[in-house]
């Protein structure tokens, strides 16, 4: 990430993260704080094809989950000139990588090393996405409670893995990011600046 963008993301709380999820993957922005967040326009998490769609579209009003605050006001106002493509080729990105974590899951290497590390940021995630629809949403549910908790738990070394089962939580996880893809825009099919 160039120092720049790095510098205005501390300075607003938010960042410019990497999701990919089964069939759909993009760009959006995370972060916040109390509560951490996801960019959602009318309820819909915002995945763009690359990092320039995702700044040239960032909404300036209307219903999105950033409305109101101060920071993504100004994280909207000086990104243009804070983002350089060529400091990480192209990508100035954060990732959550849902699709390597279900195939780390399925391969039973999900607790070790290097993929720990990514489940816990996956997870995580989406909790924060699940909360921001509320805790009787599905996604809250499924990040919040059952396989998925026990899996987070697991990779804290908070319980034994042997305490998993892994079918478990794989159709937790399908499930979690099946909702995830529901919540997605269908990029380009609306305009949301």
């Amino acid at each position: 990430m160039g120092s720049r963008l790095q510098e205005l993301s501390g300075e607003t709380t938010l960042w410019i993260v990497a999701v990919n999820l089964d069939v759909l993957s993009g760009y959006t922005l995370w972060g916040g704080d109390d509560p951490d967040r996801f960019l959602t326009v009318e309820d819909r998490l915002v995945l763009a094809p690359d990092v320039e769609a995702l700044i040239s579209h960032l909404p300036r009003s209307g219903r999105h989950s950033f409305s109101g605050d101060a920071r993504y006001g100004k994280f909207r106002q000086e990104v243009t000139s804070a983002y350089s493509p060529g400091a990480a080729d192209g990508d100035e990105s954060g990732r959550y990588d849902f699709s390597g974590t279900l195939e780390a899951l399925r391969d039973r290497d999900v607790l070790y090393a290097p993929h720990s590390g990514m489940a816990a940021d996956c997870l995580g995630a989406a909790l924060d996405l699940g909360l921001q629809f509320g805790a009787e949403s599905v996604g809250y549910q499924l990040a919040r409670h059952g396989p998925l908790d026990r899996l987070y738990r697991a990779i804290w070394k908070e319980i034994d893995e042997s305490e998993l089962d892994y079918l478990e939580c794989e159709a937790a996880l399908v499930r979690l990011i099946e909702w995830m893809e529901g919540l997605a825009w269908a990029w380009p099919a609306r305009t949301w600046t």
